[in-house]
């Protein structure tokens, strides 16, 4: 590409510029190790690249660079005969576990919009317990609430999240009754 005229995808700069970091370290949780995994980050890159401007043409385009990294790496494992080796073990193949938290972290995305269409109180229960980590006894003592009334509110406030998430998400489920993708509803 001649350095004189503008770059076509200033979409791919941003998105990998947010993303990059997240992809590497994905990658490295499942390499063997870490030149390969900025390899397949790379080649990743490239094959965006490729893609020119009709990568701006991309919804997701965070999820297509995981789903673009992650078929890598299973070229990769093919390869090396180490897709052979997972595949013959009795526990769930590592790939599945891996591949099962990408549409969640994808969804992630929509979650901020529907919190703000939840109650304070409903927001916060779900905020401290589940998003932080906290346990319901924590939220109890903090706000000066029994154990039982958390376990009320939090039981009543996952419905109406899960409801905002369905609104402003078009969420798929697959045959586990696990997110396995969605589109961000556009306004």
């Amino acid at each position: 590409m001649n350095s004189t005229q503008p770059s076509p995808v200033p979409c791919l700069l941003d998105t990998w510029a947010a993303t990059e970091t997240d992809l590497y370290r994905w990658l490295t949780q499942h390499c063997s190790c870490q030149d390969l995994a900025f390899d397949l980050l790379q080649e990743t890159f490239l094959r965006a690249l490729q893609r020119d401007s009709v990568f701006c043409d991309i919804e997701n385009q965070r999820a297509w660079l995981f789903t673009v990294a992650k078929n890598l790496l299973i070229d990769e494992w093919r390869k090396s005969g180490r897709l052979e080796q997972l595949s013959n073990t009795n526990d769930k193949q590592p790939i599945e576990r891996a591949l099962e938290r990408e549409p969640i972290e994808s969804l992630a995305q929509c979650l901020p919009k529907a919190l703000a269409c939840l109650t304070d109180e409903d927001r916060s229960i779900i905020e401290f317990c589940d998003l932080q980590g906290h346990s319901q006894q924590e939220y109890a003592q903090k706000h000066y609430l029994s154990l039982t009334a958390v376990k009320s509110r939090i039981q009543r406030a996952r419905p109406k999240l899960r409801e905002q998430l369905k609104v402003n998400c078009h969420i798929k489920f697959d045959e586990h009754n696990k997110v396995c993708c969605f589109t961000p509803k556009r306004r």
